[in-house]
């Protein structure tokens, strides 16, 4: 058996300019580990598979943390420094999360080959193309499993490294500059209820010590009268 009789053809995919949170609806619906990116000519640029929504450095779902951000309304002063960026996440699509180091299978590639292929690579699914990387079919490790043990497909496991992207740098600077910010916001407000708690010991050790001097010193120098006390009459 080879590649071309164990491939599906028809294939759904996604254009570079996929927005990120529609690729991982479509992963979602569909329940897909993966999916292609192709140009207008079907050629293969890359493919998305759900580890490409995690950003490589802060370990972040890409759809669920751009969902907040286009969400979310910024303290006042923030839009001086952080739309660029965070507009750029907001914006993401499918060609700044896709892996360009994609293995491709050959339709008369062997199972064999190709359960080589997926140990050595890491990837799922693999595209199948045609000799000028044309989309003809693909792959997934699920359908290898049917036909071999699981065992016999890792037999081959080297150990994945993720390419760097932009989008990584974008997500993690993002993300440090909330924590910079939350936390001067934080501090700030500590320190106005730290000086107002000292304020409000000194006047009100002062006005203890005016009082001590000189009791009258609140009641506009008047001593009390007698009659201020009730004594009953005979």
């Amino acid at each position: 058996m080879l590649v071309k009789d164990l491939m599906t053809t028809g294939v759904i995919t996604v254009k570079p300019e996929t927005l990120v949170s529609e690729v991982a609806e479509l992963l979602h619906q569909r329940h897909f580990t993966g999916i292609p990116v192709v140009n207008a000519d079907n050629v293969v640029l890359g493919t998305i598979s759900e580890r490409d929504f995690i950003t490589a450095d802060s370990g972040l779902y890409l759809p669920t943390y751009i969902k907040l951000l286009s969400q979310m309304d910024y303290v006042q002063g923030g839009k001086k420094t952080l739309p660029h960026v965070v507009n750029q996440l907001v914006g993401a699509t499918a060609k700044d999360i896709m892996n360009q180091q994609v293995p491709f299978a050959n339709p008369d590639m062997t199972l064999e080959q190709l359960a080589e292929l997926f140990a050595v690579k890491r990837m799922n699914p693999i595209p199948v193309t045609d000799s000028n990387n044309k989309l003809l079919g693909i792959v997934s490790r699920s359908d290898l499993i049917k036909l071999f043990s699981p065992g016999q497909i890792e037999k081959v496991y080297v150990p994945e490294q993720r390419h760097h992207r932009a989008i990584d740098d974008q997500a993690k600077y993002v993300q440090l500059d909330f924590q910079s910010r939350f936390a001067y916001v934080a501090k700030a407000r500590a320190n106005v209820w730290l000086t107002t708690g000292v304020v409000l010991f000194v006047i009100g050790f002062v006005a203890g010590i005016v009082y001590v001097a000189d009791p009258n010193i609140f009641t506009n120098g008047s001593p009390p009268t007698p009659s201020s006390r009730l004594v009953p009459t005979p």
